[in-house]
């Protein structure tokens, strides 16, 4: 992901490339001094893509993660589905079975699909409305720690 503007994400590789999705009152444009109509304009220039409220895209992030976990939950049945045997060894059996199997792997290919499309979906949507992942956070609390020790500043230190 590359970030353009606050509030505002592009993604550089994926199902949603070149679609910027730009939250406006989202809390980084307001710690960076950037106005509803400054984040509006922004997104405009850039062409396609989605502007959102706060409350429109916390709720489309809500529908994404509820289907990110639906689609999680049914893959294991759909892996179950692509390994039955048919109920004999006839060539109608075996020839509906591999047709079956076939059409089961299918679904569970989309079902795969659908999972990362939504995982896509809810990381940009985090971006754009600055929610900090547990990594993110983890990262600056290292890194205000290490600011805060005498060891390893250095020649300007």
């Amino acid at each position: 992901m590359v970030e353009s503007d606050p509030g505002q994400v592009t993604e550089t590789t994926g199902w949603l490339t070149g679609l910027p999705i730009t939250v406006v009152g989202a809390a980084m444009n307001v710690a960076k001094g950037v106005s509803d109509a400054a984040a509006v304009a922004s997104a405009t220039k850039a062409g396609a893509g989605l502007t959102l409220n706060r409350d429109e895209a916390q709720s489309l992030l809500e529908r994404a993660k509820r289907l990110q976990h639906s689609t999680r939950a049914m893959i294991p049945d759909a892996e179950a589905l692509t390994r039955l045997t048919p109920p004999a060894a006839d060539p109608g059996s075996t020839g509906f079975n591999q047709q079956a199997v076939k059409t089961f792997e299918n679904g569970k290919e989309s079902l795969e699909a659908t999972h990362q499309y939504m995982a896509e979906l809810i990381g940009r949507l985090e971006k754009a409305l600055g929610i900090v992942g547990e990594s993110d956070s983890q990262a600056a609390a290292d890194v205000k720690t290490a600011g805060n020790s005498d060891e390893g500043k250095g020649i300007l230190g």
